[in-house]
């Protein structure tokens, strides 16, 4: 019995050792020269999977595969479909799948998955099984479901390995999987998408000056520039394709990265109803979770415009001139002189002759007259005297010079405090934090801050909308974030309109921006050819400096002819001449009551002859 059964045994497995020599030999031949043709990484292994339809066919494609593996010599690396430790590795970017029917194929296909498989990557189909045209069309059809476009068919037609594939853009074909034959002498896996052949793409976008800026004027079709509007026509023209641009609804922007339920432009990338996505969209752990980032095309900066500071009033700047060290000194000087003359009022009247010079009275007043350039009644005719009167003239002299030449150029210039230059300053003050809603968690890790945020409203060009409301409302203190080259366009816009924006000196972050794709888009690898090789040639700099004026540091000229001075130069004199006017009232109005009220006659009388006596 025993005998029998090993007897039985050997008979089925000469009978499969002669199915396969006598219907695969072939087509093991052509898989094993794809395999060495194109499969070839010493970086990355090809992944095998096999399935059957029934058990005798799955142990059919083993023996198949064990043929290609020893025909292969170990040429290139390969790994079977085990179960994975690993939890987390790259996507498989070389892939085989090795079939007998359409069902097992789609059973296998099922368990494609982004996270397993680069669907960009090279994908090759063996079927050990006599097949037609149908067939074929229904596997590439399903293959173009997940955007898998390099892939190589190998099939049994007529008793013979034939290879099929599939162009997705050629001459009057669009995003449509209509397959052709290949050769073993042909170039097996082609970029498909170096030429789209005028096919157009759906764009998500939105305006954001200056990296977006939405054309409007034709109603039919909506067009972009900015400079990632001029990066986008060069691909275009690179690539021939055309586009058709979406906005995202309800006017939303960037929105929200979730698992599910996602917002804005992030959505239709993620659902697929866009192509990709360009509108300065900043590389983050949340986008790349749902969707597929491009590479990096430019970096910039997230900063703060602060506002350039509350004009000085008419009062501060009749102090301008002077820092207040100067005043002080100046203020103790005078101080010190009253000090010297309220000593000498105490002396008898030879003393106070040999300081003030015979018969000089009301030397305060003097002291005043001549601090603001007005001459004495009568002169001094002793040395030391005269020699106090010169030191006193020439002091005032040089601080009236000096500030009168410094006012008058203060008075003309519509100077500001200064605006903050850190953060720190700004958490100082009691200003608002205006951002896009995407960009408040830059904040959640600092409460103080958090707690001021407020959400630009959601329209397009709210960032330059909301400098262009800081360029006309000066006396604010709230601050705008945005990217460093918004503040930079909206200089340009309006430097040498009087509307320049200062940013603050502390940067909230790097900004990198990039393309966005959905997660099994076949576009991203042709891209970012195309945009390395426009980094390399440096248009992408040169695009960006057609739009934004980055000199943030250079003063702004002031006109060239003088300006007559107005009534906002010179409202603090006449605030001064005012005050004074009223302080004369105030003495007017007591002495006239002093003559009516005795005591307070008396209080005056005795103040006076108190100052009698102590000149005599």
């Amino acid at each position: 019995m025993l005998i029998r059964a090993l007897l039985l045994l050997w008979i089925q497995l000469a009978r499969t050792a002669l199915q396969i020599n006598h219907h695969t030999t072939a087509l093991i031949e052509t898989t094993v020269q794809v395999l060495q043709r194109s499969f070839q990484d010493p970086f990355a292994a090809a992944c095998i999977v096999w399935k059957g339809s029934t058990p005798e066919t799955e142990l059919l494609l083993g023996d198949l595969l064990d043929a290609v593996i020893v025909r292969l010599s170990g040429s290139i690396p390969v790994q079977l479909n085990v179960v994975e430790v690993q939890t987390q590795r790259r996507p498989w970017v070389r892939n085989v799948l090795l079939v007998d029917d359409y069902e097992a194929f789609r059973e296998l296909r099922s368990d494609l998955s982004i996270e397993r498989n680069d669907f960009s990557g090279r994908y090759l189909i063996v079927v050990n099984s006599a097949i037609n045209e149908t067939f074929v069309q229904k596997v590439f059809i399903d293959l173009w479901k997940l955007q898998i476009a390099n892939v190589v068919l190998i099939g049994i037609e007529t008793s013979q390995p034939k290879l099929w594939t599939y162009f997705p853009f050629s001459d009057g074909i669009c995003g449509q999987a209509r397959s052709t034959t290949l050769t073993l002498e042909d170039d097996l896996y082609p970029d498909k998408i170096s030429n789209f052949h005028g096919c157009q793409l759906k764009v998500g976008s939105f305006e954001t000056r200056p990296f977006t800026i939405m054309d409007r004027s034709d109603e039919e079709k909506l067009r972009m520039s900015g400079f990632e509007g001029e990066l986008l026509d060069l691909l275009k023209t690179r690539l021939n394709f055309t586009t058709k641009i979406y906005e995202p609804e309800n006017g939303e922007q960037w929105g929200y990265a979730l698992q599910q339920n996602s917002t804005g432009l992030v959505r239709m990338i993620q659902e697929e109803e866009v192509d990709f996505g360009i509108s300065c969209m900043g590389i983050s752990v949340a986008r790349n979770e749902v969707l597929k980032p491009g590479i990096a095309h430019y970096t910039t900066a997230l900063v703060l415009a602060v506002p350039k500071g509350r004009p000085y009033t008419a009062i501060e700047k009749l102090f301008h001139p002077f820092q207040i060290e100067v005043w002080w000194c100046i203020t103790t000087v005078l101080l010190g002189s009253t000090i010297v003359i309220a000593s000498v009022e105490r002396a008898n009247e030879n003393v106070r002759n040999f300081v003030y010079g015979n018969r000089v009275q009301a030397p305060y007043l003097n002291l005043i007259r001549i601090f603001f350039a007005i001459s004495m009644g009568r002169l001094p005719t002793r040395n030391f005297a005269r020699a106090l009167l010169f030191y006193w003239i020439f002091f005032c002299f040089v601080i009236q010079s000096l500030y009168q030449g410094a006012l008058y150029r203060y008075l003309q210039k519509d100077s500001t405090l200064p605006p903050s230059k850190t953060m720190a300053e700004i958490d100082r003050t009691d200003a608002l934090y205006f951002v896009v809603e995407s960009a408040e968690r830059y904040y959640s890790s600092f409460p103080h801050r958090y707690k001021r945020v407020h959400h630009l409203p959601q329209e397009k060009n709210n960032i330059i909308n909301r400098l262009k409301w800081m360029m006309h409302h000066p006396e604010t203190s709230n601050v705008v974030m945005g990217a460093l080259d918004h503040m930079a366009h909206h200089n340009h816009l309006y430097r040498r309109k009087g509307g320049f924006i200062d940013v603050c000196r502390e940067f909230v972050s790097t900004y990198t921006v990039t393309i966005y794709y959905p997660k099994r888009s076949m576009l991203t690898n042709r891209f970012d050819w195309e945009i390395m090789r426009i980094q390399a040639s440096g248009l992408m700099s040169y695009w960006i400096n057609r739009y934004g004026d980055y000199d943030f540091f250079r003063k702004v000229n002031g006109a060239s002819q003088p300006k007559k001075l107005s009534w906002e130069h010179l409202s603090a004199v006449f605030e001064i001449c005012g005050v004074l006017l009223g302080l004369c009232g105030v003495v007017f109005l007591l002495e006239i009551v002093s003559d009516r009220y005795i005591s307070m006659g008396r209080v005056y009388l005795k103040l006076y002859c108190r100052r009698r006596n102590l000149r005599n």
